[in-house]
C-alpha cells in the first residue's frame, strides 16, 4: 500500500490509500488489534519521530531552517539564497532540495508531511479506547500523540501563520472546510495541546515500567521536559510583538502572556535544577551539535530536550548530507553548496571583555582580525580565515583561506572564498557542526566515526525563553512572585558557561585552544539600566547562543523586525591576504515588505471554500 501525499489541506485531512492489486483473508489485520495492544500501538507512533520528523539539513543545504540576515548562499538555488531575496513562490517551483512542500517525489516537505502526521496523531487519539492495556501505557500513548499534534501545526504556523487546527479524525462524511484561526489563536491552541501532553509524559522514560523494559532505547522520546518547553516557546510566539500587532495593530508584547511563557519555562528550569537536565560544559559544547568519536551513535547531551535520533553509520547520507551539504568548502569535502555567516551574524558576538563592538573601548577590537580577543562562541560556531583545519600537513593549503584579493590563485581569492570553486562568498565559514580533522584528507574515506544534530530544543534556550518572557514584565532585576530568578540571572546562567581562552590563537581550531576557568563577563550593566535596553541584549544572547539552529529568520519575524533596512542588508567582508585592511561590504539588498512576514499557500489551497483565506499581499 502506497499513501498519496496531498498537497492541499481539505484532502489531506483525509488520507487516502491506493486499493490492493491482490491480497489474501490472512492479510486482514483491523484495528482493535493495531490499537488494543501497547507495542502496536507504539509502532504506530513511532513513524512519528522517524520519517515523520523532517531533517531540514538535507532539503536545505544548512544545519536547519537558517535564511535571515545571518547566512547566504553561494549557489542560487537553495532556500538560503532566495527567501533572504524574497522570492517565497520559490517554494512551489524547486523541484528540489525544499524543506516546505513536496513537488517532487525525492523528498516530502514539511507542509505535506505535518498535515499527514496531525492525521496519525488524531487517529491514535480517536482509538485510545481500543487499548486493553496499564493506565501508565494509556498516558504515555497519549502524551505523544497530542505532543506530535502540536509540534505539527507548530512548526506550520511559524511560517504560514494562523491555520485550521485540526483535532479530529475525520471521515469523508464530515465537513473539512475549516476556517483559518488567527495566529494567536493556534499558538494558543499548540500551548494548550503541549500542556496536555505534559501531563501524560514522564521526566525520564527509563523511570516508567515501560521504559524500564526498554531501558537504553528511549533516547529521543517526548518527554514532560520537551512538552513544557515548547509550550513556553509557544506562549512566547503568542506574546511577541508580531502577534500583538496582529491581534491589535500595536507591535508590543503581551505581559500576560510573557508571564505565562515565563511560569512554564521555570518548570523546565527547575527541572534542570533536579538535575534533569544540564547545560554541558564549555570544554563539551560542540558536542550539542556534533561529534567524530567512534563512541558515539548518536548527539545527545544533558542539555538536549528535544532533537531528532539518528544512529545510522557508515552511510553516503552522513558525507553527501551531514559534510558536503551542511557548512564545509568543497576542498575539504564538501560539494560547493556553501552556506555561510554573514558580517551581520560576525558583528552580534561581543568582545571578550562583554561589549558590543560598537561600544567597545580601545584596544578591545582589532579591526584588521575582528574575530580576535571576541566572545568565545565566535570561534566555536565560526571558522575564520588563517585557521589551521587539515591536522596531517603544515602547508599552506592546510589552513582555512577566506581573503578576498592578494592571493596566488587566477582571481587573488583564498581557496575557500572564491565562490566558483565552491566556496564562501562572505569571508567566513560555518563550523558549528564540523568538529576539527573531519575532512577529505585527515578522515579520507573514514566518514563512518562522524554525527550531527540540529536540536529541536535545548536547556539554554529555555533560559533565554524565560529571560525574554519576563524582562517585559519585571525588568532585568526583579524576581517573580512565584520563582527565585531574574531575567539578567537567566541569561548570565548561559554566559557563564562560556570560558576565556587562556592564550588565543585563531590560527588554531577552538578543539585545540586552551581554556582557562574565568567564564565570559555578566551581562555588563550599560545593558541592564532599562527593561528596553536588555530586551535588547537579549535578543542578540538569543541570536549568538542559538546561532544557525533555525531560530534568526522566526525571530526576526515574531518581533516586527525583518523587514527593517538594518536587517534587509546583508554584508560580507573584504580583506587581503596579509590583513592590511578590513572592510564591510554589501552583499545583497534583501527583499522584505509586509507580506514576507508569512509564506504563501499555493492557489489550489485557497480556491477551496471562502474559510481558507490567502495570506496578505498574495
Amino acid at each position: 500500500m502506497k499513501k498519496r501525499i496531498i498537497p492541499i489541506i481539505v484532502l489531506a485531512l483525509v488520507s487516502a490509500c491506493e486499493p490492493y492489486l491482490e491480497k489474501t483473508p490472512s492479510s486482514d489485520v483491523n484495528e482493535e488489534q493495531v490499537f488494543g495492544n501497547y507495542r502496536y500501538f507504539q509502532g504506530f507512533l513511532d513513524v512519528l519521530y522517524g520519517t515523520g520528523l523532517i531533517k531540514y539539513v538535507g532539503q536545505c543545504y544548512t544545519a536547519s531552517m537558517d535564511f535571515g540576515d545571518d547566512v547566504y548562499n553561494n549557489k542560487t538555488f537553495p532556500v538560503s539564497f532566495n527567501i533572504p531575496m524574497g522570492d517565497y513562490m520559490w517554494l512551489y517551483r524547486n523541484t528540489s532540495h525544499n524543506p516546505f512542500v513536496t513537488v517532487s517525489g525525492d523528498h516530502v516537505g514539511l507542509w505535506d508531511q505535518a498535515l499527514e502526521n496531525i492525521r496519525t496523531c488524531n487517529h491514535a487519539l480517536e482509538r485510545m479506547d481500543y487499548l486493553t492495556g496499564t493506565e501508565e501505557e494509556y498516558n504515555l500513548l497519549k502524551g505523544q500523540a497530542l505532543f506530535f499534534r502540536a509540534w505539527n501545526h507548530f512548526e506550520l504556523a511559524k511560517y504560514w501563520g494562523g491555520l485550521p487546527y485540526i483535532s479530529k479524525y475525520f471521515s469523508p462524511e464530515d465537513n473539512l472546510k475549516l476556517p483559518r484561526l488567527s495566529f494567536k489563536e493556534t499558538l494558543l491552541n499548540v500551548a494548550a495541546d503541549f500542556a496536555a501532553a505534559a501531563e501524560l509524559l514522564p521526566e525520564d522514560w527509563n523511570d516508567t515500567q515501560v521504559g524500564s523494559q526498554s531501558r537504553g532505547s528511549n533516547v529521543g522520546r517526548a518527554t514532560k521536559g520537551a512538552a513544557l518547553a515548547l509550550e513556553s516557546r509557544a506562549l512566547l510566539y503568542a506574546a511577541s510583538p508580531l502577534t500583538t500587532k496582529l491581534e491589535t495593530g500595536v507591535a508590543e508584547y503581551d505581559p500576560e502572556l510573557c508571564e505565562q511563557a515565563a511560569k512554564v519555562a521555570y518548570e523546565v528550569i527547575k527541572m534542570a535544577d533536579r538535575g534533569v537536565y544540564a547545560l554541558v560544559p564549555w570544554s563539551e559544547y560542540s558536542t550539542n551539535f556534533c561529534d567524530s568519536r567512534s563512541s558515539i551513535n548518536s548527539i545527545w547531551t544533558t542539555e538536549t530536550i528535544f532533537a531528532k535520533i539518528s544512529t545510522a553509520k557508515g552511510q553516503s547520507q552522513i558525507l553527501n548530507l551531514g559534510i558536503g551539504r551542511l557548512h564545509n568548502s568543497q576542498r575539504f569535502g564538501g560539494n560547493g553548496v556553501v552556506t555561510a555567516p554573514t558580517v551581520n551574524m560576525v558583528n552580534m558576538y561581543e568582545t571578550a571583555t562583554g561589549y558590543a563592538i560598537a561600544d567597545a573601548p580601545a584596544g578591545d577590537y582589532d579591526k584588521l582580525r575582528p574575530w580576535r580577543n571576541r566572545d568565545p562562541r565566535l570561534l566555536k560556531d565560526i571558522l575564520v580565515d588563517g585557521t589551521k583545519w587539515i591536522a596531517k600537513n603544515s602547508s599552506e593549503s592546510s589552513y582555512i583561506q577566506l581573503y578576498s584579493a592578494g592571493g596566488s590563485s587566477s582571481t587573488g581569492m583564498g581557496l575557500d572564498r572564491d565562490p566558483q570553486a565552491g566556496g564562501s562568498i562572505t569571508g567566513y565559514l560555518i563550523r558549528k557542526y564540523i568538529p576539527y580533522k573531519v575532512n577529505n584528507t585527515d578522515l579520507g574515506s573514514d566518514w563512518n566515526n562522524y554525527r550531527y544534530s540540529c536540536p529541536y530544543i535545548r536547556l539554554a534556550e529555555v533560559y533565554l525563553n524565560y529571560a525574554e518572557a519576563l524582562n517585559e514584565v519585571k525588568g532585568p532585576d526583579i524576581a517573580p512572585s512565584w520563582g527565585a530568578l531574574t531575567a539578567l540571572e537567566a541569561v548570565n546562567i548561559v554566559r557563564r558557561r562560556v570560558k576565556l581562552p587562556e592564550s588565543e590563537d585563531a590560527t588554531q581550531p577552538a578543539e585545540l585552544i586552551s581554556y582557562g576557568d574565568e567564564s565570559l563577563p555578566d551581562v555588563r550593566s550599560i545593558y541592564t539600566g532599562s527593561k528596553d535596553k536588555f530586551r535588547d541584549r537579549i535578543r542578540n544572547e538569543r541570536s549568538v547562543e542559538l546561532a544557525f539552529e533555525g531560530h534568526r529568520f522566526v525571530d526576526l519575524r515574531r518581533w516586527y523586525l525583518a523587514h527593517l533596512p538594518e536587517y534587509r542588508t546583508r554584508y560580507a567582508a573584504e580583506f587581503d591576504k596579509n590583513h592590511t585592511y578590513y572592510r564591510e561590504v554589501v552583499l545583497f539588498e534583501g527583499q522584505f515588505d509586509d507580506k514576507h512576514y508569512w509564506f504563501p499557500f499555493r492557489k489550489s489551497d485557497v480556491q477551496q471554500y471562502d474559510g481558507f483565506t490567502q495570506n496578505p499581499g498574495w
